[in-house]
């Protein structure tokens, strides 16, 4: 028995077969090697391989990048401010953001206003059930020195879920970039 195209042949049959099938029904798709019908090769171009218009930002993306452009990639795609929650273009968000973080909301054991960006920070530090005991001795200090402790900013102006976000986002544009690279190298090999 040999195998031709993911299928069991007998061995006196293969030459026989490969000829027939060369010659009538299938073709070796070059980019993905799949066996597809030659009547269906410019559709599976068309459906599996052939770059993609985006809509919204008008670039030309391959194919197998798509789903990654539309979720992560596109700068038109849309997101929600952390802040406000308002949706707006990915090219656009960070500098919304930076404006809409610097929005205050009060904070009434503190009795002063806090930074929108600087608030999960603030009730982390300062007013979680763990940090219970800290706070009684923390009231003290600040009533000596008059309000809340000055917070740290995280560096460029990112906060932790951000920053952790940034980092993920990052690493899975590199995996996936490394995937269809050495994919390309493999069927580049097998020409």
């Amino acid at each position: 028995m040999a195998i031709h195209h993911n299928r069991e042949i007998p061995s006196p049959n293969i030459a026989l077969h490969s000829a027939h099938c060369a010659r009538n029904l299938h073709l070796k798709c070059e980019h993905c090697g799949d066996m597809v019908p030659r009547k269906h090769m410019d559709q599976h171009y068309d459906d599996n391989h052939a770059p993609v218009n985006c809509p919204r930002c008008e670039q030309t993306v391959e194919h197998e990048l798509w789903d990654l452009h539309k979720r992560l990639q596109c700068p038109q795609r849309m997101l929600a401010c952390q802040y406000c929650k308002f949706e707006l273009p990915a090219a656009d968000i960070f500098e919304h953001q930076d404006v809409c973080g610097n929005r205050t909301k009060y904070c009434q054991p503190c009795n002063k206003d806090i930074r929108l960006r600087e608030w999960i920070g603030h009730e982390l530090l300062l007013h979680s059930k763990t940090n219970a005991a800290a706070e009684s001795s923390r009231s003290m200090l600040e009533k000596e020195e008059g309000g809340c402790h000055k917070q740290v900013r995280p560096a460029f102006g990112l906060n932790h879920k951000q920053l952790f976000l940034t980092i993920a986002i990052t690493g899975l544009a590199v995996l996936i970039g490394s995937i269809l690279f050495q994919r390309r190298i493999g069927s580049s090999e097998a020409l």
